[in-house]
């Protein structure tokens, strides 16, 4: 079976960076106001831009739980991979 190899210091980042563009991610529903108008057109206009910002915050929320569950996972098994390298350097239990 092939060796997985993973250097923390070389994934680390990326996961750094990921987490920093989610962040960056604007959800906030700028307040616009329109012209006292009770057309159709305008409630539509509304409610797009309601379930467009919902969809973002939701994007955005299934982002961060992506990068901390990818990250976690990562450093679990920089963890055991440790851990292994600490065993074999110990020698055999006798």
């Amino acid at each position: 079976m092939p060796e997985i190899k993973i250097e923390q210091s070389t994934v680390e980042p990326v996961f750094n960076d990921l987490k920093s563009r989610t962040n960056e991610l604007d959800t906030v529903k700028p307040n616009l106001e329109f012209n006292e108008s009770k057309l159709d057109f305008i409630q539509k206009i509304e409610e797009i831009e309601a379930t467009y910002y919902e969809t973002i915050n939701q994007y955005k929320t299934l982002l961060i739980k992506a990068e901390s569950d990818a990250w976690s996972s990562v450093s679990s098994f920089i963890q055991c991979e440790e851990n292994i390298a600490n065993d074999i350097k110990k020698g055999p239990v006798r």
